[in-house]
C-alpha cells in the first residue's frame, strides 16, 4: 500500500514523540528483563526464567536477539517497543481504511492520529516490556481478519492471521481473551463454511505450541498461586475485578498515565475529559453496523478478563494495551461519523487538547516518569564507603540497583524469602551488617515483603542510629544508618 505524505509525517511524529525522554531510568520490571537478556543464554531465557515469571517468553527472546546486535543502553533496550508502537499506528490506519467507501474520509488518519499522540500508548511504547508488542500483534490479527473477508485468494492472509495470533498469545497471556472475538464475529456475520474451516486451521499452531508450553504454564500458575497465598498485598498490585480497576482503565485510556497530587484537580480533569470521549464512544455504538468487529475487540476482552479476575487477578489497565487501537478506532468512528460538523470539529479539537496536555505533563514533570534508579545509583556510587552496605527487604538486591550500581558497592537482600521467616531474616540481616560502619536501607517494597519492618528492627537493635533520609522519584526513601 502506498503511504501518503500525510501518513508518513504522522508516523514520523509518532516515532519522535516516543523518543522523547526514552533515556529515563529503567524501572524494576524493565531491569529484570535487561539483566536477563544480558546475562543469560537463549535456552535459559526460554525455559528457565519463565518458571519464575508470569509471562510467556516471546518478548524476552526478541529482546535477547535485539540487544545482542544493538547493545544495552536505555534507548536500545526500549527501541523494540517504540518500533512496535509506531507500527501499531500504521496498522490502526489500515484497519480504519477497511471501513470507508471514499478516500476523503478523515476516519483513517484521525484514528492513527489519536493513537500516535496518546500519552498512554506512548508511555508503554517507551517501556521495555511486552505491552507495546501485544498492541501491535492484536492489531495485525484484526487487520488480517478484515482482509480475509474482502479477498478471494485469502490463504496467505489466514497464514498471517495465524502467526499474528500465535505471536500475540506468546507475548502475554491476557490477550488470549481476544480469541472469542473472532468466533463471535463469525457467528454474528454468518460466515460461510470455508471461512470457519480457515479459522479452525489458523488455531492449530497456537494449540500445538500451547501444548508444548503447558508444563511451564502450569508451573507459572503454581508460582502465582503461592505468591497470592503468601503475599496477600500482591493481589491488589496484580489487578482484580473491582470498580476501581474499571475506572482506572477508562482514566488511563482517556487522560493518559498521569496523576496529580491535588486529587480534586485530578478528578475534575478525569470528569471533564470523560465527557467528549464518552459521547464519541456512545455515538460509535449507535452507528455500529459493519464496525461490529471493533466493538467486539474492545468490549469482549475487557468483560472476560474482568470475570476471570474473580479467580486469578489479572484485570489491570496496562495489560489492556492490546485493545487500545480498538478504543481509538471507536472514538474516531464516533467522532468522524457525526453529521453536525461544528460538533465534530469541537470534539476533534478537544481530543487534540487532551492528548497534548497529557504529553506536556508527562514530558515536563519528572514525577510522571519511571522509578529513578539511574540517579539514585549515580548518587550512591560515589557516596557509599567501603565499610558500608546497602540493604533491601528482599532476598537479593533489586534488579535496577544491580543494573546501575558500581561493582565496588557492597549490597545485599536482607530477607530469607519474599515471604519472610522472622528468625532467618534476623540472622541474615545481622550477618550482612556485621562490622559495617554504615547502612543504606531502601524502603522500596518493604510494605509488601517486610510489613513488620524486621530488617529495620535488626539494624536499630545492633546499635545503629538513623542519620538521614534520601528520597528519589519512584524509588522512595533510603535511610542512612550509622554505627554508634
Amino acid at each position: 500500500m502506498k503511504i501518503s505524505l500525510k501518513l508518513a509525517l504522522l508516523l514520523l511524529v509518532a516515532f519522535v514523540l516516543r523518543l522523547i525522554s526514552v533515556n529515563q531510568s529503567l524501572w524494576l520490571d524493565e531491569a529484570i528483563g535487561a539483566n536477563l537478556v544480558k546475562n543469560e543464554t537463549i535456552n535459559r531465557v526460554l525455559l528457565h526464567f519463565p518458571l519464575h515469571d508470569n509471562h510467556p517468553p516471546l518478548y524476552y527472546l526478541i529482546l535477547k536477539l535485539w540487544t545482542g546486535l544493538f547493545g544495552y543502553s536505555e534507548l536500545s533496550i526500549r527501541l523494540p517497543s517504540i518500533i512496535f508502537g509506531v507500527l501499531t499506528v500504521y496498522i490502526t490506519y489500515l484497519i480504519a481504511g477497511k471501513f470507508i467507501k471514499h478516500s476523503k474520509s478523515i476516519f483513517p488518519i484521525f484514528s492513527a492520529f489519536l493513537i500516535a499522540t496518546s500519552q498512554f500508548h506512548i508511555y508503554y511504547s517507551q517501556e521495555a516490556r511486552m505491552y507495546s508488542q501485544t498492541s501491535f500483534f492484536a492489531a495485525t490479527t484484526i487487520y488480517f481478519l478484515l482482509v480475509i473477508g474482502q479477498v478471494k485468494d485469502n490463504l496467505k492472509y489466514w497464514i498471517f492471521f495465524s502467526l499474528s495470533l500465535l505471536m500475540l498469545v506468546f507475548s502475554d497471556y491476557v490477550p488470549v481473551f481476544i480469541i472469542p472475538v473472532f468466533w463471535l464475529y463469525g457467528l454474528v456475520t454468518k460466515k460461510d463454511k470455508s471461512w470457519w474451516i480457515g479459522l479452525l486451521i489458523s488455531h492449530i499452531p497456537l494449540v500445538v505450541v500451547g501444548l508444548l508450553w503447558l508444563p511451564i504454564f502450569r508451573a507459572q500458575l503454581a508460582g502465582g498461586k503461592w505468591v497470592l497465598e503468601n503475599l496477600p498485598a500482591w493481589r491488589e498490585l496484580a489487578g482484580g475485578s473491582t470498580f476501581k480497576q474499571l475506572l482506572l482503565v477508562w482514566t488511563k485510556f482517556t487522560l493518559g498515565r498521569i496523576s496529580f497530587y491535588n486529587k480534586i484537580f485530578y478528578y475534575t480533569l478525569i470528569l471533564v475529559s470523560s465527557v467528549p470521549f464518552g459521547c464519541a464512544l456512545i455515538n460509535s455504538l449507535r452507528r455500529a453496523g459493519s464496525f461490529f468487529l471493533i466493538h467486539l475487540w474492545f468490549f469482549v476482552p475487557l468483560t472476560l478478563t474482568f470475570v476471570f479476575s474473580f479467580f486469578i487477578p489479572a484485570f489491570i489497565y496496562f495489560r489492556f494495551m492490546f485493545i487500545v487501537p480498538a478504543f481509538y478506532l471507536l472514538i474516531a468512528w464516533g467522532t468522524s461519523s457525526l453529521i453536525n460538523l461544528k460538533v465534530r470539529n469541537l470534539l476533534i479539537a478537544i481530543f487534540v487538547i487532551v492528548n497534548a496536555f497529557s504529553l506536556v505533563v508527562y514530558y515536563s514533570d519528572n514525577k510522571q516518569k519511571r522509578e529513578d534508579w539511574k540517579n539514585t545509583l549515580a548518587y550512591l556510587n560515589h557516596t557509599v564507603k567501603n565499610d558500608e552496605i546497602v540493604l533491601f527487604s528482599n532476598p537479593e538486591s533489586f534488579a535496577p540497583f544491580t543494573w546501575y550500581k558500581n561493582a565496588a558497592i557492597n549490597s545485599g537482600g536482607a530477607t530469607n524469602s519474599v515471604s519472610i521467616n522472622d528468625e532467618e531474616t534476623r540472622f541474615k540481616t545481622e550477618l550482612l551488617i556485621k562490622n559495617r560502619n554504615g547502612v543504606y536501607y531502601f524502603n522500596y517494597l518493604q510494605d509488601l515483603i517486610d510489613p513488620r519492618g524486621i530488617v529495620r528492627d535488626v539494624i536499630a537493635v545492633n546499635n545503629y542510629k538513623k542519620d538521614s533520609i534520601f528520597v528519589f522519584n519512584g524509588v522512595g526513601e533510603i535511610e542512612y544508618w550509622v554505627k554508634e
